[in-house]
């Protein structure tokens, strides 16, 4: 009895993100197929052309080999591919005062960082684990991923906070005869007007458009600011002027 030797025409590895099972898959000339966890020996974990592994946790090799009764090939190695799902493990966010730009960041499990203009699709912006925006006018959102070859993480959303500089945008003085109280007035673009009798450092006298200074012998010199949150203009002197009263 001559019997025909079982040859292995094809076989198919496969991969996949993450945990899981794959699908492996191979053909021969004729005979049985079957796949085992070893290069020789054991018992068949499964018969045909297509094999569904077990759920995996890294890459592993199958083998594979065809028969004819007790004709069998030699087996084939067959690989499934587990590829680590990256993941964006931080992000770093970032403010500025005024127009400018500003330096996001992130890190991730493992593979590279790309960065996004949106939250899906489009091409990436840089690489890397620091991204540097160009000049912005306005708070602006950016999206980071991270890959290992075709396994891509969700993309996280990573904001750059342009918050306005405020301006001054007036200042009126006021003076009295004798002594006693003036009002002084500002007005802002934006935010919070201050008063303060410093030029720098100190804590607010008033907050608000007009400062009823107290009671007052002598001219005075008074400060203001405007403040968006820590986003401040430089201080303005005001000047709270008393004139003697001329008496005979």
């Amino acid at each position: 009895t001559v019997t025909p030797l079982a040859v292995l025409t094809g076989t198919t590895p496969a991969s996949r993100c993450g945990n899981g099972s794959v699908t492996l898959q191979a053909s021969a000339s004729s005979g049985t197929i079957s796949w085992y966890a070893n290069a020789t020996g054991g018992t068949a974990l499964a018969n045909g052309g297509s094999f569904v592994t077990p759920t995996l946790s890294a890459t592993t090799t199958y083998y594979v080999e065809a028969a004819n009764g007790t004709c069998s090939t030699t087996r084939t190695a067959v690989i499934a591919t587990i590829n680590p799902n990256a993941t964006i493990t931080l992000t770093t966010p970032a403010s500025r005062c005024g127009n400018g730009s500003v330096t996001l960041q992130a890190s991730a499990s493992s593979g590279t960082i790309s960065w996004y203009a949106n939250a899906t699709g489009g091409t990436a912006l840089a690489t890397g684990s620091s991204f540097t925006t160009p000049s912005l006018t306005a708070t602006t959102t950016y999206y980071v991923e991270a890959s290992n070859g075709s396994c891509t993480s969700a993309r996280s959303a990573v904001v750059a906070t342009v918050t306005p500089l405020p301006i001054l945008t007036g200042t009126t003085p006021a003076s009295r005869c004798g002594n006693g109280t003036v009002t002084l007035q500002a007005s802002a673009s934006s935010g919070t007007i201050s008063w303060y009798a410093n030029a720098t450092g100190g804590t607010a006298l008033f907050t608000g458009g007009s400062f009823t200074t107290p009671t007052l012998s002598a001219t005075t010199t008074y400060y203001v600011e405007a403040a968006n949150g820590t986003c401040l203009t430089t201080r303005t002197a005001v000047i709270a002027t008393i004139n003697p009263n001329a008496t005979i």
